[in-house]
């Protein structure tokens, strides 16, 4: 009995002194917990700040292509050699320069309708070799990519090939008579005719090839025919691939075909001023025409957009 009167005591007194022995962490107040919350916390430097990128898996032996720079429009190209290649999708082949001779390397072009193209076309159908073309141009730009405007060159794409002519055999030192009968020779044979201009082709979308019955036929005008000043709006093909240029007529006969565009920068500037105007824009256009296929293209150099308050 004693035992256990002893062991109350003893349990008696050290609750007694717990609760009488101070702390030696006092808990901090309200006020103390309110300020701890609103000072800003310093970011740990083990805890990064923002998310890691996660990197593309890439093929072994990939080699990441940059972007090669666009030539300006209006730069030129000379004499370059090149292999003319269909691209899928596309409404334009592409010429793909060899790019063995010094100087700087092109990358391939798409190239704009013209009859330069014609006859390189029709050189390639007529054979089944891989036919290579020296060619010279015009450099334009139209939404991130490069066209070129074939120029003439110096000789027919046809003739190179046909096999050259064979060496004519004269001989070394002709007589004074040899050369009196050939000069009397020349001057009895009858002259060459004067070959006769090609008849002008009618536009295939005129005539019995338009939508409307009854259509006037329209002819195709000359390539490098210019275009000066004239009252137009675009709209898209029947198809809806391509612009074109429907142009107001100065009568009353309405026989002006619509002139497809050839993709630049006028061309980038017209469509994004009709997306942004609320109806039809109107614009005066300068330009060169193109022929290609019995239909007239147009290359604008030119291009004036008329104020919505002075078209009607």
């Amino acid at each position: 009995m004693r035992c256990w009167s002893t062991v109350i005591i003893l349990v008696w007194a050290g609750t007694a002194w717990g609760q009488t022995q101070p702390s030696e962490q006092t808990p901090s107040t309200a006020e103390q917990m309110l300020s701890d919350m609103l000072k800003p916390q310093t970011p740990s430097k083990d805890v990064p700040t923002t998310r890691p990128q996660i990197e593309a898996l890439q093929p072994v032996g990939y080699v990441p292509q940059t972007p090669k720079p666009l030539l300006r429009e209006g730069s030129d190209i000379w004499q370059r050699s090149g292999h003319l290649r269909k691209v899928p999708d596309s409404l334009y082949p592409q010429i793909v320069f060899d790019n063995s001779e010094p100087g700087e390397k092109l990358p391939p072009m798409l190239v704009l309708p013209n009859l330069e193209l014609m006859k390189m076309e029709n050189a390639e159908a007529a054979t089944t070799r891989d036919l290579k073309f020296v060619v010279s141009g015009t450099v334009t730009e139209y939404r991130k990519k490069n066209y070129i405007l074939l120029e003439s060159g110096p000789q027919d794409l046809s003739s190179r090939l046909l096999p050259p002519p064979p060496p004519k055999t004269e001989p070394a030192n002709p007589t004074a008579d040899q050369m009196l009968k050939e000069m009397l020779a020349a001057d009895s044979q009858p002259l060459a005719p004067i070959p006769k201009r090609p008849p002008l082709e009618a536009d295939r979308t005129s005539g019995t090839a338009a939508v409307a019955p009854g259509a006037p036929r329209m002819t195709v005008l000359r390539e490098n025919s210019p275009i000066n000043d004239r009252l137009c709006r675009l709209a898209p093909t029947p198809d809806g691939q391509q612009e074109q240029l429907v142009l107001d007529s100065d009568g009353a006969a309405l026989e002006d075909p619509p002139l497809i565009v050839l993709p630049n920068l006028k061309l980038m500037s017209m469509e994004d001023a009709a997306k942004a105007a609320e109806r039809e824009q109107r614009f005066r256009v300068s330009g060169i025409l193109t022929e290609y296929r019995g239909r007239n293209y147009i290359l604008m150099d030119k291009v004036v957009l008329v104020p919505l308050a002075n078209q009607f």
